[in-house]
């Protein structure tokens, strides 16, 4: 064989400063403060030359090296690029070794790389996808613990979509970690591969871009491989024809050798026509000096792709074991493909060429062959799938159940988008109808929860045409959910009173559409509507609830009674009456029963209860890494904290829900959260407009048919009063009465938007206003029969009353308030009444309410409060103890949170991984903790947490 014509790698020239950026970050991850590189170029500008570089590196450096390489057949594949970055190692580690790496959250990844994932059915509410994304970050900390590590990955623009969205993930938290990410991409497509544009654009990425090889690189290739001083003409001439492009001048260089050319001038007007097609023609002259089988293997591997198994290839190809070993070393030799174990073309320009040449009737010919290969020899559903996709439809009905379990496992997987193409291919087959029906219901809620409006056909073909009750139920809710979120909840409604009407009085399912139906009535506003003769019917099933349908029922009524003024003492009880069915792990996912029960729980002041059932879902949602659930709940317990009067623990909360959500789709309960956060910040002292940024960079809005909204509005009222815009405030507060009557603007226990509105009508001098708000309120409270309401009304009625009324009237709101679970509504009437007091001349008598008010406010973390009842005692005269705002006080909330899981005795990686963020944080957290707290150890946090509770 002529030897002049293998492919010889390209001389690594002109990317000194690529490669000390990429020993820079690979040093940074050994000392902890781990990086990421993006090497971002056209194809053959010298990338994966790069990725050597580095892989060179993490050897040299004494890094973990892990792998991986996306390939065009394989892009289909969910977690396709994770699993070779971890499957091989995780399956050779010995038990001990293992058992260390999935410790912890990282299990939640284990039967992701370890085995089949325990698949969820496909009309599952569970969405496994973010808890897989939080158990692989900690699957490579662990790994990282005991040595540091690399991970590079090629070719990202053909990465799964699954993967892509991971190492989006981890980039943003290789700070402060021994850990490494070095990618490499060509400019991908948004519209073809989002998640891998999106990777590409994270500021968190540093970018590399090589650029083309000079004249004087192109010459020293030249003359390295030509093997004398090339003419500058000829030099000229290459860079022109490859652009500088180090790949391209490798394969023109190689070519020009195997023609037996000199570098000289009169052959630079012949370098045009060497490679007139780039690399392309170059390749295929390369091929079709080789022996017919190795051509013959070579495009048999084009149409397998990187990684295929050689002896599928040998199948595929029709070769025999005498022609493989020859045909397989001839292609190593002539730079074709790579040597070792795994089959990989050289530059993935080379399998293009190759499997570009074949006519579109030949490659579907190798693809329908490989898929027959791959079957018979029981490679997994996916594999055989990627070669159909390949193919036209001939209605075969193997090719329908293959791809048809395909879409399962990718399903399985977390990859709705995959499993909606899979199950599109499948529909063109076509199956026979009484399959199909099965797949357009699959195919919908693929759709649906890739949040595609595609799902909409399907699903409603469905609901119109199928035969199955259930299908039909799982089409029609799934189909609601979706068109609730894109803000058509009366649409949404109207598909599930379709689907019962379609079914038989006696099924099941009829159950099913009932619980969907009332569970849109509580978060919309005109789904209640219209649900209202629904709601008129309904009956206490009596005692606690038995399942879900009884749960739901009974939160409903719960609601009902709350809405309507009735009982806050009924409606606790049918609350905690439905809570006796098991509380679900994803509340916000079809039972939302939970949530309102809830809900009305902490308006009605059962808010010890609310916390500790909200404290259970959060504490199982934190094992499973359900993070959307985490978002919900902590968001809705932000408010309980709120209105119990643990301000710090409400803003913790809220940070939490708000900060968590930015890596999640669906976190529509945010509004909550930021509600919360607004109430409590105004309490804790905040500017008000530094909150006014919060809600505009958070970005979310007012929407009259979202139940929650409500709350925000109430709290961008009180906003407004606290900037001294009470024309503003009041405008905004009515509109909880004129827009949310049905969702708390009626019942001040929801929103005491009466109370607030006539504080500001008052400031503006309106008072005959003010106290026809505040006395409707008053009679609201007391005709539902919730303290803290009561005292709200009777504080707000007091101060825009009467002067002479207002000792009396105050005197009455802290006595409702003191056994409610109010703190600091108690608090702020205490203060109320003292400084009342204390303009009356009562100089003695207000002496104790400021104390006690003081005192409460304190424990509160209510600064704006303590600060006006410290002005008032100076006022007669007394000075109170300062508190140390050195000490817990001054502690942010995350680092409360972070300090209060530390005395508990969790480790910080324990933390990390209750509270989704990274061990740095934590430690970030916890030294400031300590300078604040003037502490050395942690033992001493469960001692200063202690005096803090006395």
């Amino acid at each position: 064989m002529d030897t002049s014509a293998v492919a010889r790698p390209v001389a690594l020239l002109e990317r000194e400063h690529e490669v000390e950026r990429i020993r820079a970050v690979l040093r940074a991850a050994g000392r902890r403060d781990g990086g990421a590189l993006m090497i971002e170029a056209a194809p053959g500008m010298g990338k994966s030359r790069l990725l050597d570089e580095a892989r060179g590196c993490a050897r040299e450096f004494g890094l973990r090296l892990f792998h991986a390489r996306g390939t065009e057949l394989e892009r289909g594949f969910p977690f396709g690029v994770v699993r070779q970055l971890f499957e091989r190692a995780l399956l050779e580690a010995d038990g001990g070794e293992r058992d260390r790496w999935l410790a912890g959250a990282a299990g939640l990844a284990a039967d992701l790389l370890t085995g089949a994932p325990a698949a969820p059915a496909a009309d599952a509410a569970a969405d496994p996808s973010y808890a897989w994304q939080h158990g692989l970050y900690w699957l490579a900390s662990n790994m990282a613990a005991d040595t540091p590590v690399v991970l590079v990955v090629d070719d990202l623009q053909w990465c799964d979509a699954s993967s892509a969205r991971w190492l989006s993930f981890i980039v943003r938290r290789v700070e402060g970690q021994p850990v490494a990410v070095v990618l490499a991409t060509r400019p991908p497509d948004p519209a073809l591969t989002p998640e891998a544009a999106t990777l590409v654009a994270d500021p968190a990425t540093e970018e590399l871009r090589p650029a083309p090889l000079t004249p004087a690189a192109v010459g020293a290739l030249v003359a390295a491989r030509l093997s004398g001083q090339p003419d500058p003409a000829f030099v000229r001439a290459c860079v022109e024809v490859t652009g500088g492009n180090p790949f391209l001048v490798g394969e023109l260089l190689d070519e020009v050798a195997a023609r037996g050319l000199a570098p000289t001038a009169a052959v630079a007007g012949d370098v045009a026509e060497i490679v007139p097609r780039g690399v392309a023609n170059g390749v295929l002259l390369r091929l079709s000096r080789l022996p017919a089988p190795a051509a013959a293997l070579a495009r048999a591997l084009s149409v397998l792709d990187d990684g295929a198994q050689v002896r599928d290839a040998a199948l595929l190809a029709r070769l025999d074991g005498a022609e493989l070993e020859p045909a397989m070393a001839a292609l190593v030799a002539a730079g074709v493909v790579e040597a070792g174990g795994t089959v990989r073309f050289v530059h993935p320009m080379l399998r293009t060429a190759i499997y570009g040449d074949q006519s579109p009737a030949e490659r579907q010919r190798l693809h329908r062959a490989a898929a027959t290969i791959l079957r018979e020899r029981g490679a997994p559903p996916l594999q055989v799938a990627a070669q159909v996709m390949h193919t036209d439809p001939e209605g075969d009905p193997a090719a329908v159940e293959l791809l048809y379990e395909a879409g399962r496992e990718a399903w399985t997987l977390g990859d709705a988008t995959g499993t909606a193409a899979l199950l599109s291919r499948a529909l063109e087959e076509p199956p026979a109808e009484d399959h199909r029906l099965q797949i357009l219901l699959d195919l919908g809620q693929a759709y649906a929860r890739a949040g595609a409006p595609e799902a909409i056909g399907p699903l409603t073909e469905v609901v119109e045409h199928g035969q199955q009750p259930a299908a039909i139920a799982k089409a029609a809710i799934e189909l609601s959910g979706m068109l609730f979120f894109a803000g058509h909840a009366a649409d949404g409604a109207a598909i599930l009173r379709r689907a019962q009407n379609r079914l038989p009085e006696d099924q099941p399912a009829r159950d099913q559409l009932e619980v969907a139906l009332l569970g849109l009535s509580s978060t919309s506003a005109s789904a209640k509507r219209d649900a209202a003769a629904t709601i008129a019917n309904l009956r206490d099933p009596g005692g606690p609830a038995r399942d879900v349908l009884e749960a739901t029922t009974l939160a409903t009524l719960a609601m009902e009674e709350m809405l309507n003024l009735r009982s806050a003492a009924t409606t606790v009880d049918l609350a905690m009456r439905a809570l006796a069915a098991p509380l679900p792990l994803e509340p916000h996912r079809g039972e939302n029963w939970a949530l309102v029960a809830l809900g009305t729980l902490g308006a009605a002041d059962g808010l010890d209860d609310a916390k500790r059932c909200m404290d259970d879902i959060l504490g199982r949602a934190r094992r499973k890494g359900a993070a959307l659930t985490v978002v919900t709940v902590s968001a809705l317990r932000a408010l309980v904290g709120v209105r119990s009067g643990d301000l710090l623990a409400a803003q913790a909360d809220a940070q939490t829900a708000i900060e968590l959500a930015t890596d999640l789709l669906g976190a529509r309960f945010l509004v909550m959260a930021v509600a919360a956060a607004v109430l409590a910040g105004l309490e804790r002292e905040e500017p008000p407009d530094a909150l006014q940024r919060l809600v505009e960079r958070v970005g979310v809005g007012y929407d009259a048919d979202f139940t929650s909204s409500s709350q925000l509005r109430y709290a961008s009222g009180v906003l407004r009063a606290a900037a001294g815009d009470h024309q503003a405030a009041i405008e905004e507060l009515c509109g909880c009465g004129r827009d949310d009557p049905a969702f708390g603007g009626e019942n001040p226990a929801l929103l005491a938007w009466r109370s607030a509105a006539a504080l500001s009508l008052a400031e503006l001098r309106r008072q005959d206003e003010a106290r026809e708000l505040a006395s409707d309120e008053v009679r609201r409270a007391q005709a539902f029969g919730a303290a803290r309401a009561i005292g709200i009304a009777l504080r707000a009625s007091a101060l825009v009353g009467p002067p002479a009324e207002r000792l009396e009237g105050l005197a009455e709101a802290v006595a409702v308030l003191e056994p409610s679970p109010a703190r600091l509504e108690h608090a702020r009437a205490l203060v109320d009444l003292g400084a009342a007091f204390r303009a009356a001349g009562q100089r003695k008598a207000a002496r104790e309410p400021l104390l006690v008010g003081l005192e409460l406010a304190s424990r509160c973390g209510a600064r704006a409060l303590e600060r006006r009842a410290r002005t008032e005692l100076a006022a007669i005269g007394v000075r109170p103890r300062t508190t140390d705002r050195t000490g817990v006080d001054s502690l942010t909330p995350s680092e409360r949170r972070v300090v209060e899981l530390a005395a508990a005795g969790g480790t910080n990686r324990e933390i990390a991984q209750t509270l989704f963020v990274t061990e740095k944080t934590v430690e970030t957290h916890l030294g400031r903790a300590f300078r604040k707290l003037d502490i050395s150890s942690r033992r001493q946090l469960p001692h200063v947490l202690a005096r803090v509770a006395d």
